[in-house]
């Protein structure tokens, strides 16, 4: 063999290596810990709980397709190494597609937590309560519309027993709304988008006329971190028709403007950061969270800091919170 051809048999087997340890490190770094994989069985829509090695056996495909896929275009030697890198990971992205949910959680413990969840297609057909039904319709409107096999929801996809999943699943969930495929919102106080219109925020002490996700801590982020998000109404009939982003609708978007005081630019393009801190706390000043804690850990990756995540300090939490973004913040009026 020529020297030649073993540069390009070395160059090949270079691209190939990368090719795989992005795949690798993007599953064990950009993904959920867990994941329902979702099947169709008929009309009947089943789902299992899996963590990141299934996913990883599920996908097991891709890493070849986007070599070859690099290979033909010949980039190996057309560009540096981190160029290269980034393009792979952008592909492994599209590939490993999911979605993700968000939505107003019910009260009196009615969701499915991560302890009912089967390792086995659980049958979600017939009458299991309003929390499964909603579970149900969304992993249904995931795969059926969306083309997606795999989806988060906070309510059973996090082993909340386990301290050190449920602090990397806080300290994580920005940058896994961020990685999904699409978010799918569900505004179960809001029939279609003609009752979305003529919803109010309240003002001075008013009594807002307004769904409840939109003064929610958590659904901040939701709204925000997603590239691609779609709205949904209590019927789960989507808002805004024959869009697949609901962020490239002016009009839905000016109305969501008007109900949370976020500017345009921040609800079609948000960058997280440490800068715009007053605006910012505007945003969420007018949101609760159940949990004390919670309002401060639902902004973290809003400002894009790290937090340890420690329930039971109440409001030391927020104090935490604001130390740290004072390091980085130098921009006081």
């Amino acid at each position: 063999m020529s020297a030649s051809a073993v540069a390009a048999t070395d160059s090949h087997d270079s691209l190939k290596d990368l090719v795989q340890e992005v795949f690798d490190e993007y599953i064990t770094n950009e993904m959920p810990i867990r994941l329902l994989h979702i099947e169709k069985d008929g009309q009947k829509i089943k789902f299992k709980i899996v963590d990141r090695p299934i996913v990883k056996k599920h996908f097991e495909s891709v890493p070849d397709m986007i070599y070859a896929e690099f290979s033909e275009m010949m980039l190996v030697d057309s560009e540096d190494r981190e160029d290269r890198e980034d393009r792979i990971r952008a592909r492994v992205k599209e590939e490993l597609k999911f979605a993700i949910f968000s939505h107003r959680w019910l009260p009196d413990e009615k969701e499915p937590l991560y302890q009912h969840m089967s390792k086995d297609p659980k049958d979600l057909s017939g009458n299991r309560g309003p929390g499964w039904e909603k579970l149900e319709k969304f992993c249904r409107t995931a795969k059926e519309v969306h083309g997606c096999d795999f989806a988060w929801s906070d309510t059973c996809c996090i082993n909340k027993d386990s301290s050190a999943e449920l602090d990397e699943s806080i300290r994580s969930m920005f940058r896994w709304y961020r990685n999904s495929y699409v978010c799918i919102a569900f505004l179960s106080q809001t029939a279609d988008f003609a009752a979305l219109k003529v919803q109010e925020k309240g003002e001075r002490g008013g009594k807002a006329t307004i769904d409840a996700w939109f003064t929610r801590g958590w659904t901040l982020q939701e709204l925000l971190a997603p590239l691609q998000i779609k709205f949904y109404g209590a019927t789960w009939k989507p808002l805004i028709k024959g869009s697949t982003n609901d962020r490239d609708e002016m009009e839905i978007m000016k109305k969501i403007s008007n109900l949370t005081d976020i500017h345009m630019n921040d609800l079609q393009s948000f960058k997280p950061g440490t800068d715009r801190v007053p605006e910012k706390m505007l945003w969420a000043s007018r949101r609760r969270t159940t949990r004390i804690e919670d309002t401060a850990y639902c902004l973290i990756g809003i400002f894009d800091i790290s937090l340890m995540i420690a329930y039971g300090e109440g409001n030391r939490a927020f104090f935490r919170l604001m130390e740290e973004i004072l390091r980085r913040y130098d921009k006081w009026d």
